[in-house]
């Protein structure tokens, strides 16, 4: 009986190298802080990528960026990858079916996470004191950067989504594709 090897699905790898690819070049363009692209590429690894995969598109757009301009406190970095990767997590239920208000509610959700979770980082960096004042004007202090975040995730994310969406279109009615 002849062996045959596994079967090794390599659309959800491309997929994700394509992400990171983008993500990582469009994180390094010129932004304005908070301004970020790496809301949108998390909420399109959780439409279209595997559960095990969606940290790997997130994780190397922040690091490229980490690598190439420079890295900061270790606390606040740890904060910013955790919040970027459990904003990205926290998507993946609503963006399971990918519609135009599940998408708006992602980057909505998405922001307010990564606020919540990266928000700390100043604590950590001891730019506040640990107190409730301390917190309540960290957290204040941060609301333009969540207004920011929840702007960047719709405007990028209805890009991407909506790129992806013409992609798919394309190729399902203009491009001949076999076996159809």
């Amino acid at each position: 009986m002849p062996m045959t090897a596994p079967s090794f699905d390599t659309k959800p790898w491309l997929i994700a190298l394509a992400l990171c690819v983008v993500g990582a070049s469009s994180h390094l363009l010129p932004h304005p802080a908070g301004m970020s692209t790496v809301g949108a590429i998390g909420m399109l690894a959780a439409a279209y990528l595997p559960r095990h995969l969606v940290p790997l598109p997130v994780l190397v757009s922040v690091a490229t960026v980490d690598v190439i301009i420079g890295t900061y406190g270790i606390a606040s970095m740890a904060l910013v990858y955790i919040a970027h990767l459990v904003s990205a997590a926290g998507v993946i239920p609503i963006l399971a079916r990918v519609r135009v208000l599940r998408i708006g509610g992602a980057a909505v959700i998405s922001a307010v996470i990564f606020y919540l979770i990266s928000n700390a980082a100043p604590m950590a960096a001891g730019y506040y004191p640990n107190t409730v004042a301390g917190w309540i004007s960290c957290y204040a202090a941060g609301i333009p950067f969540l207004l920011r975040g929840i702007a960047a995730n719709l405007i990028f994310g209805a890009v991407a989504f909506g790129a992806v969406h013409g992609l798919l279109f394309i190729l399902e009615r203009w491009v001949p594709l076999p076996n159809r």
